[in-house]
């Protein structure tokens, strides 16, 4: 342990700089989700009527709601280590843009199930993914700053990680 805390006092102050800078940017990035995907739950428990050719989008909406939650609390507790300049957070916060991407791919996949299934599920994907909206789309483009992200993050890790350092000292 006290390795790894002399390892990340060695880090370079650009380096930092950018850690803390991505963790800014991600704690943002997962509260503007938090407060988008409230506004959604708001919306889903005072104004939704239930639509016969959507016999599932309650289930639906409450699980991608649950999803979201999950990865909104992912990102900010990554969040928190990167502005802390804790370098070992990367391999989690890679593993959980990984995983919110498998996510959305599963989810278009399901639009296409049948017995109402599907168009129940694409239904509550405009409200039910409100949490991760930010994060996905920030600069516009899907996934333009989360991998990014990661491949800086994956970079700086590989640099300045223990591993690599004590190896070459």
């Amino acid at each position: 342990m006290e390795a790894i805390s002399n390892i990340e006092q060695t880090i370079p102050k650009v380096a930092k700089i950018v850690l803390r800078i991505v963790g800014a940017v991600n704690a943002a990035l997962a509260l503007l989700g938090a407060w988008c995907l409230a506004d959604s739950s708001r919306f889903f428990l005072t104004g939704y009527a239930a639509e016969p050719s959507f016999p599932y989008f309650r289930l639906a909406f409450v699980v991608m709601m649950l999803i979201n939650v999950t990865f909104l609390v992912i990102l900010l507790v990554t969040a928190i280590r990167f502005i802390q300049v804790k370098i070992c957070a990367v391999n989690s916060y890679s593993a959980a843009v990984l995983g919110l991407v498998v996510y959305d791919f599963t989810i278009r996949a399901l639009w296409q199930a049948g017995c109402g299934i599907g168009t129940s599920i694409a239904a509550a994907t405009g409200v039910g993914n409100m949490g991760v909206g930010p994060f996905v789309f920030c600069f516009l483009v899907a996934y333009l700053y989360p991998v990014a992200s990661i491949v800086l993050l994956q970079v700086l890790r590989r640099c300045y990680s223990p591993q690599h350092t004590l190896a070459s000292a």
